[in-house]
């Protein structure tokens, strides 16, 4: 009785903490494959990785790439790419990534991103475990700040 309390309350704590498989209720917005600024910077011949989505915020349009697709358990870099809503880079923007697990909180965790130019913003994300995660993307630009939020799954 008791050894079957004791697996009871383990396979709750690793549910609740997202270490165990589950599914989204969303999605991330499907979006073309694009290659990230910061990739192509770093290697030639690297190939062009999905995003995680893209999704419009007032008149601007954001997409959001890792260097792991799907994200992993530690640090991966996180590229925005911010376009208006003609698809013109937006590069005086102030972008930052703010990270947190979607069934329990970490507290406030936000990265400033870098500017990479021609609309292209990172940051390294450390993630301190696998399972469901959102990053808000914030951009500021003219006074302005608009938001971006995208869920996706982190693995080990």
């Amino acid at each position: 009785m008791i050894k079957r309390l004791i697996l009871g309350l383990a396979a709750l704590a690793l549910t609740s903490c997202g270490m165990l498989p589950g599914t989204l209720a969303t999605q991330p917005t499907p979006i073309p494959t694009l290659t990230p600024a910061a990739s192509i910077a770093q290697d030639a011949a690297v190939k062009p990785a999905p995003a995680l989505g893209g999704k419009p915020s007032g008149d601007l349009l954001v997409w959001i790439f890792s260097n792991h697709t799907p994200p992993v358990r530690g640090v991966n870099t996180f590229e925005a790419l911010v376009t208006d809503s003609q698809g013109q880079p937006i590069s005086d923007a102030t972008v930052s990534f703010d990270i947190d697990m979607t069934n329990m909180s970490h507290g406030k965790n936000v990265m400033a991103a870098s500017s990479l130019g021609n609309g292209h913003y990172d940051a390294n994300v450390h993630f301190l475990m696998p399972g469901p995660w959102r990053v808000i993307v914030g951009v500021r630009r003219a006074g302005q700040t608009s938001t971006v939020r995208f869920d996706f799954m982190v693995s080990w």
